[in-house]
């Protein structure tokens, strides 16, 4: 039976130490702010320290792959493996799996033995740890190596997130909405609920506040997962909002299984502080 490693990278917001019970491990995407520096994503920055940091920005910050550098690096940290699972953000947001490919084909080249899987996870943020504990677990249970693939393969099109913005000033600042759409949702309240469809940040629906849109994320988890006993909560700076949301799950199922996870610089550039998510494996294929 051979030996199999999995990375995820940064994106997927767990810590090193986190990823390593879950048994993976996490290699940082970079976080460049407006005076030039630059800070490993979950390394250098917590989610905390990124969010002060975006507040008082004037621009938004530019996150960047891991270098080809750090790819071989941690590629080779895993040599004595067979095979290697490396699971990244969606190819859509991130260059990402651009620079892990070219690193397989450079080690390759070099004579490197263990087979590098490459799993663009279509999808950001804790849902991509979804993709990494659940490869961990099965190598773990010791499935072969084309299980864990089939099962990622499902999970592309199977595992999503949904997320309320708070404030849509950061999307403004990426010029994603106009001024006058800011308006109105200033004025009249408007939370849009987004998610990620086939890897691209989708606007869905929307909702006058907060506590609607827990309830909309919490109606859709309800109609849509596959395990009613397993979610996961992710929050921008917004321990009030993960306490709600999680009451209001708890409600209808008392002993389900919270994973509580604070989102990190990919998303959260967006985001920005505030922003509330749930992500969960559905029952049926999302597109």
């Amino acid at each position: 039976m051979g030996k199999i490693a999995v990375i995820a990278d940064s994106s997927c917001d767990y810590t090193p130490e986190r990823a390593k019970q879950a048994g993976f491990s996490v290699i940082p995407l970079g976080v460049t702010f407006e005076d030039g520096t630059t800070y490993r994503d979950g390394v250098d920055l917590s989610g905390e320290q990124f969010f002060q940091k975006l507040a008082a920005s004037k621009t938004l910050p530019k996150t960047s792959q891991p270098t080809l550098d750090d790819w071989m690096e941690e590629f080779r940290r895993h040599e004595d493996c067979d095979d290697i699972i490396c699971i990244t953000v969606s190819s859509k947001l991130s260059g990402s799996i651009g620079g892990a490919s070219m690193a397989r084909r450079l080690l390759r080249e070099d004579g490197f033995q263990p087979h590098i899987h490459l799993i663009d996870s279509l999808n950001a943020s804790a849902a991509v740890a979804l993709f990494a504990v659940e490869a961990a677990r099965m190598a773990k249970m010791g499935k072969l190596v084309q299980e864990i693939l089939v099962r990622m393969t499902y999970l592309q099109s199977h595992v999503g997130i949904y997320f309320i913005i708070d404030t849509l000033d950061y999307l403004r600042k990426g010029g994603r909405i106009g001024s006058v759409t800011m308006l109105a949702g200033k004025l009249m309240g408007i939370k849009p609920l987004m998610t990620l469809s086939e890897g691209e940040a989708t606007s869905i629906d929307k909702v006058r506040g907060i506590q609607a849109g827990c309830k909309k994320l919490v109606d859709g988890f309800l109609k849509n997962a596959a395990d009613l006993h397993r979610v996961t909560v992710i929050s921008s700076c917004a321990p009030e909002r993960v306490q709600t949301i999680t009451r209001m799950l708890q409600t209808h199922i008392s002993d389900i299984e919270i994973t509580s996870v604070e989102i990190g610089a990919v998303i959260g550039t967006y985001i920005g502080p505030g922003g509330i998510a749930l992500a969960y494996e559905e029952k049926q294929a999302r597109w």
